[in-house]
């Protein structure tokens, strides 16, 4: 029987029955305040849907194995199976949820349908703009800047907001260079934003360090933050509308927007670009449905309660030595449940546009930001324990955790049916299951074709059918369906590099903290070879082997073979400079996303006036948290 979506009637009678049961007289206030009516329910309906969804497709690779017996092997096959499955079905029924209320017309948190009015706006309060820097391209940093800044000026409302760049460059070259970047920067604003620059001595505990000793310095100037990263880019109107929900918001101590990449012309660059512009916000909506309040934080283009901040989010290093202890790579998610321990609330509101990022323009630079994310994940599965944490802030910790170590388990998973092919007759116990059993085989491939890739098409459908996007149709169609082949050669790849990731550091070999390179660099390919050929080369050995000892296991593997065979190409190509056919995001191509004319073509206005000194400091000490045992007092 074939998969059918509720009709938007159905969705709209269950909301109903849900914000009927827990209406409250706040509700009524403001529409910018936020509430979560059902919260328990919905995690209850989205907890039941995961689990059995995971416990068929156990169910049915029990019976495909059962008939020839279940020995340890197998039991381990089971058991991987069991975590990567349930991890996929949670990220399935997260993304459908999210799809739904799209469909539905529904707010995320509060399930109703009215957006936030301008008769009822609570008015603005100051406000920091905070990006920390290091050593970073100042062309791009004040292109950057200068797309918000020139936005948010247009707004009128410049006044309530100051701009810091916080720099932890380590070489007197560079901050000179940034120095004179914010000093022409302040030219073209001279009655506000007004912009501010500083410079740390010492990279003290990297990026969280930098904003820590911005909240201690001036913090108490200021009601809220807004983080930037060096390569992030708001509208005005994204930023007002952040300021006025927290106003009207007290029990916020974070909201996240959801910064969609974009910027980057390179193969892998449009493709990832697309990718997020298509399922990012669907993804957010349905994380918004479940957790709530409790969402994550992903550490920029999101706005802070700064006196919150100060109270609950000092983070202490983990004991022991890098790469699992010192400091954590993967701060925000930590930040983020501190602030739930705390009992502040944490919002992601997908409904905000206007949100930007940028991203590597190629798999190496790409590689080295995901390394340092599977070290920070890695850690927070050392806080599962710690006390005091919420439910949904250890359910984060581990789905975290979680996305990297499947990797091994699915390549363990595929080994297994190799190792058993090699060393038994004919072609292993794996193909005399599947052939012997063949409607389980159907069952099992049918599901997981069906969590893999069903909500990833219909938010596909749904770009291409928006009437936004008329006369771009079929070019977004074109790029979207060569960007899930690309995934789907692409996720092989990286479950054989995270599992690389992994096994680095468990022996101890930590990823650094450098500088983010996100310009066009393209791979030449004797540097693809070198970097892709052994991944490559292992890849035809195996295949080689299976093809000669089992030919029949092969045409099964052949999809998890072809993207590791194929790394040194992936390596060279996608740093190219896309073709023209490929498209840019419906963001880009609408003119949507805040842009400098005259930072296009990497040149900085002309010299100016001396920047402003920083404001009176009023030093308050941020205290660090415990992070496995909470303060007495909560």
């Amino acid at each position: 029987m074939p998969l059918q979506l509720p009709s938007r009637g159905i969705v709209d009678a269950m909301l109903r029955r849900v914000l009927m049961q827990d209406k409250k007289p706040t509700d009524q206030q403001s529409t910018w305040a936020l509430s979560e009516p059902g919260l328990p329910l919905r995690r209850a309906v989205m907890g039941a849907l995961a689990i059995a969804t995971s416990m068929l497709g156990i169910h049915w690779l029990w019976t495909l194995l059962q008939p020839n017996g279940v020995g340890g092997l197998e039991w381990l096959v089971i058991a991987a199976f069991s975590v990567t499955f349930s991890v996929s079905c949670v990220a399935f029924w997260t993304m459908l949820a999210g799809i739904l209320l799209r469909l539905a017309g529904r707010h995320p948190v509060t399930l109703r349908r009215e957006l936030p009015s301008a008769a009822d706006a609570p008015p603005l309060a100051k406000t920091a703009l905070v990006m920390p820097a290091y050593n970073e391209d100042m062309a791009d940093v004040v292109h950057c800047l200068m797309s918000t800044l020139r936005s948010l000026h247009e707004t009128g409302e410049s006044d309530w907001f100051d701009c810091f760049l916080l720099s932890d460059s380590s070489d007197p070259a560079q901050r000179e260079r940034e120095r004179e970047g914010m000093a022409r920067l302040q030219r073209h604003f001279p009655d506000g934003p007004r912009l501010y620059y500083r410079a740390r001595d010492e990279n003290t505990g990297r990026k969280p360090g930098n904003i820590r000793d911005f909240c201690e310095r001036w913090g108490a100037g200021y009601e809220y933050m807004i983080v930037l990263d060096a390569d992030s880019r708001m509208t005005g109107d994204a930023i007002l509308t952040l300021v006025r929900r927290m106003v009207a918001n007290p029990q916020a101590g974070i909201i996240q927007t959801v910064p969609l990449p974009v910027g980057q012309r390179t193969v892998l660059g449009r493709f990832q670009q697309l990718a997020a512009s298509l399922h990012a916000r669907h993804i957010a909506n349905g994380l918004a449905f479940w957790q709530g309040n409790s969402t994550n934080y992903w550490g920029h283009n999101a706005i802070i309660r700064i006196a919150d901040f100060q109270a609950c989010c000092g983070l202490s290093p983990l004991p022991g030595r890098p790469p699992l202890g010192g400091d954590i790579m993967s701060h925000d998610y930590v930040e983020a449940g501190l602030m739930r321990r705390h009992g502040r609330s944490v919002y992601v509101l997908p409904e905000i546009g206007g949100s930007f990022e940028g991203m590597p323009g190629n798999f190496v630079d790409d590689l080295k930001r995901e390394r340092r994310w599977c070290q920070g994940n890695l850690q927070h599965l050392r806080l599962l324990t710690g006390r005091g944490w919420r439910p949904v802030t250890r359910l984060n910790f581990l789905l975290g955790g979680l996305a990297y170590v499947t990797a091994p388990l699915w390549l363990m998973m595929i080994g297994a049916g190799v190792l058993d092919a090699v060393l038994t007759t004919g072609d292993g116990r794996w193909v005399s299951a599947a052939t012997s059993a063949p409607q389980s085989v159907i069952n099992l491939v049918g599901l997981s074709l069906i969590i893999l890739f069903l909500p990833r098409l219909i938010g596909i459908a749904l770009a291409v059918l928006d009437n936004d996007n008329a006369g771009r149709r079929l070019a977004l169609l074109r790029g979207s369906l060569l960007e899930l082949g690309f995934g789907i050669l692409r996720s092989p790849l990286m479950m054989v590099l995270y599992t690389g990731f992994i096994l680095r550091i468990l022996a101890g070999r930590p990823a650094r903290w450098d500088t983010s390179l996100r310009g066009r660099r393209r791979i030449p390919a004797l540097q693809a070879w070198r970097l892709g050929g052994p991944v490559a080369g292992g890849t035809l050995v195996v295949a080689l082997v299976v093809a000669i000892t089992a030919p029949r296991l092969l045409p099964w593997l052949l999809p998890a073979l072809a993207g590791p065979m194929l790394f040194p190409l992936f390596l060279q190509v996608t740093s190219l400079l896309a073709p023209a056919w490929l498209p840019a995001t419906p963001a880009e191509s609408r003119r949507r996303v805040p842009m400098n004319p005259a930072a296009v073509g990497r040149t900085l206005p002309p010299p100016a006036v001396t920047l402003c000194d920083t404001p009176r400091e009023d030093y308050r000490p941020m205290p660090l948290q415990p992070l496995s045992t909470p303060p007495s007092s909560t």
